[in-house]
């Protein structure tokens, strides 16, 4: 948890201090595939409630990096899409993201631990899929 902590801090601190995001608005951001995403959908992948998540969207829509847009397929529902520029800070927020990654792992850790490391938290990500 200690080791989580820090390295979320420092991913944090880098996000913010590079692109202006936060940590909540890169997860959102990273999730959001090129052709969108049905709003409930995206909630279903970030970690925020339904009302959180809609403030978070207006935010990101306010500063020009999403839109949305009415569903082709059902009326009622609402997709959220990047927009160029939300596509640009993406791409440069993952490398940052990447960056932080791989001074808090790769650069202390073998290649053999780094991959038991992928091995464990894919299982244990299948079981939290499951549960």
């Amino acid at each position: 948890m200690e080791v989580h902590q820090s390295v979320l801090q420092e991913i944090e601190r880098d996000l913010a201090s590079a692109h202006a995001l936060s940590s909540t608005e890169f997860d959102t951001l990273i999730n959001i595939p090129p052709q969108g995403i049905r709003f409930n959908d995206l909630r279903e992948q970030v970690i925020l409630s339904q009302s959180a998540l809609s403030r978070l969207v207006t935010r990101l829509e306010q500063r020009g990096l999403v839109q949305r847009t009415s569903s082709v397929n059902d009326l009622r529902g609402v997709e959220v899409e990047l927009t160029a520029e939300g596509k640009n800070l993406r791409r440069k927020a993952a490398r940052t993201n990447a960056a932080a990654a791989k001074r808090a792992f790769a650069d202390h850790l073998t290649k053999a631990e780094l991959d038991t490391l992928y091995d464990i938290f894919s299982r244990l990500e299948k079981v939290a899929k499951d549960s």
